[in-house]
């Protein structure tokens, strides 16, 4: 029960995207409005995880969905003033650089037990979480708003968790990407992604990547982004991808993603929002015509306001569609999911069940009207 309810609503306000659009919020540009957030949860964030977990999976088996990928919380990093003060110098060997921090990393006891602690702590939250009927796995992810040491000891910290815990199944970049810091430091992160992909081949990156419009960066700053994603980070998924017409060689980067099934995370309602793409101007249509493959996500439900099952109506209401395509989005966000192999094929196989018990209803319901 909420005491105040004038305190509560202008908390939403402050916290999420409500009421801006109908000028009842406390009104800041549509992209600050929804970053902002993030520093207002930050003192709360660590807190009741498991019952945030828990609230998860019953709002997601409300939804009839078996299987959520979401970001647990950001890889421990350690700030480093002197690889800081190298990266900006002329001539420096990043090779060299970045292969010297990771072993003083390695060395250090403090940081090997901030992974341990990292991942004792999923553990300790999702206990009772995972079921017969769902299963949750996690992202850690990395903020590209802080410095060189920053980044790049989270992306170190991030690769070493995934590759030890089970339920940790991938790594992630978050943070306004039109920022001053981020798009300064974007060629750099790439290159840093890429040295430890080589370290740790098998952990898995969605990055979020292009989430860019004209206006909000310099023409040149929305020329590179995906591809370097793809073609140096390595990425597996890529988040919102919008920026794709004004990349270099936008064709030759969908056949990349095409032929190696990197997915698109297609947030709807988020880059309506934040970039003012919607409808025919989202770059959906493209990834769509050149069978780029692509899956409909939330872009965190709690800022947006909405659930998975409205992107899914947004999508069916935007764009033409039919059953057999939605059904199959249904599948492939199994399919392009960071999942290991066994827990995917049973999901699948469940998800067949409930397509055949679906469709059984539906069949039954058209002949008990077509005999009235």
């Amino acid at each position: 029960m909420v005491a105040n309810n004038g305190v509560y609503r202008e908390l939403l306000q402050r916290w999420s995207s409500k009421d801006f659009y109908n000028h009842g919020a406390l009104q800041s540009p549509p992209d600050a409005q929804f970053f902002d957030t993030f520093g207002y949860f930050n003192p709360v964030s660590s807190t009741n995880t498991r019952e945030g977990l828990l609230q998860l999976k019953a709002r997601a088996i409300q939804e009839n969905l078996s299987y959520i990928e979401t970001m647990f919380e950001r890889a421990p990093s350690t700030l480093d003033a002197d690889f800081d003060r190298d990266i900006g110098q002329a001539g420096v060997d990043l090779q060299a650089r970045m292969a010297a921090l990771a072993a003083k990393l390695d060395g250090d006891a403090a940081f090997r037990q901030g992974v341990t602690d990292y991942i004792a702590n999923v553990k300790a939250s999702s206990a009772g979480v995972d079921d017969a009927r769902f299963t949750m796995r996690y992202q850690s992810y990395v903020l590209r708003l802080l410095s060189p040491s920053q980044v790049f000891s989270s992306m170190l910290s991030g690769f070493q968790i995934a590759s030890q815990s089970d339920q940790v199944v991938g790594l992630n970049i978050v943070g306004a990407e039109n920022s001053g810091v981020a798009m300064r430091d974007y060629a750099l992160h790439m290159q840093m992604f890429k040295f430890l992909k080589a370290k740790y081949p098998k952990v898995k990156l969605a990055l979020h990547a292009g989430e860019l419009a004209l206006g909000m960066v310099p023409p040149e700053g929305l020329s590179f982004h995906i591809h370097d994603a793809v073609d140096v980070a390595g990425a597996s998924r890529i988040g919102h991808g919008n920026d794709l017409a004004h990349e270099t060689d936008a064709l030759g980067l969908m056949k990349t993603m095409r032929e190696r099934g990197i997915a698109v995370e297609i947030n709807l309602t988020s880059n309506e929002f934040i970039l003012g793409m919607s409808k025919e101007d989202h770059p959906l249509t493209l990834y769509r015509k050149f069978g780029v493959p692509f899956v409909i996500s939330t872009d965190d439900a709690g800022v947006s306001r909405n659930n998975l099952s409205n992107e899914y109506v947004l999508f069916a209401s935007r764009y033409p569609t039919n059953y057999g395509e939605v059904k199959k989005l249904s599948y492939d966000s199994l399919r392009y999911s960071f999942l290991a192999e066994g827990d995917k094929k049973r999901l699948i196989k469940a998800l067949d069940g409930r397509f055949a018990a679906f469709e059984a209803d539906i069949a039954a319901s058209g002949k008990a009207i077509s005999k009235r």
